[in-house]
């Protein structure tokens, strides 16, 4: 296969930011608990933001809360996580090689694309930051996708974009996630080894099947396996 374009999640993929998850998960657990949600049966550690707000629409849907109040604490919610990722952009740090190898892969002709379930600010001040941010002809954040990572409607709404299809591109990222992600849409995925838990960052801690240290060694990795 011949590749004619390359979407990357962002966190802990191109950049390593200080965002503190489980403080933001909990606050908006507060939130929630505080609007009616069952005490104690949502867990920072144990969910994603994703799983915790699957939840909570759940929970709205059984006790028929009024879509007005719904809308309202989305939109609080909302507030929270914008905060708490823009709070982390002063101190992020590129991955190392990171923005050597985006303008390498730019050079070979690739359409590049961005999609992360962080705030659509928060993606584009941090490439901004890396010197890349005009690199990328696609940046997707929290919600503009109709569905987030990991589901099918995530990576298809990207490549349709990217005027592309899911035989074109390959998926880069360092969380089971993206993994999924690739999986369900039937994209190529390619992993990362600089997530936040390490080897733990994969289902039974086992790497895909094309899994590289770091994002620096992309564009070679690609020549090398035929891909480009």
């Amino acid at each position: 296969m011949k590749l004619k374009g390359i979407i990357f999640d962002l966190d802990s993929t191109l950049i390593q930011a200080k965002i503190d998850f489980v403080d933001m998960k909990n606050h908006m657990i507060a939130l929630l608990e505080k609007h009616g949600h069952p005490q104690g049966t949502l867990s920072p550690t144990d969910q994603t933001t994703v799983m915790i707000m699957e939840s909570a629409n759940q929970e709205w849907e059984k006790q028929k809360k009024p879509k007005a109040e719904c809308d309202q604490i989305v939109k609080q919610i909302e507030e929270i996580m914008n905060q708490g990722e823009l709070n982390a952009i002063s101190n992020l740090q590129e991955i190392e090689g990171a923005a050597l190898a985006i303008k390498k892969l730019k050079e070979m002709g690739l359409k590049l694309a961005i999609l992360t379930r962080s705030h659509h600010a928060y993606a584009v001040q941090s490439l901004k930051k890396l010197g890349i941010y005009d690199d990328f002809d696609i940046i997707l954040g929290r919600h503009e996708t109709p569905e987030p990572k990991p589901y099918k409607g995530a990576i298809d709404h990207t490549v349709k974009l990217m005027g592309l299809t899911v035989d074109d591109v390959v998926m880069i990222g360092d969380h089971q996630i993206d993994r999924d992600s690739a999986n369900n849409s039937g994209c190529l995925f390619i992993g990362v080894g600089t997530g936040r838990r390490g080897m733990k960052s994969w289902t039974d801690e086992k790497p895909p099947e094309h899994f590289l240290a770091s994002v620096a060694e992309l564009p070679e990795y690609l020549v090398s396996q035929g891909f480009v």
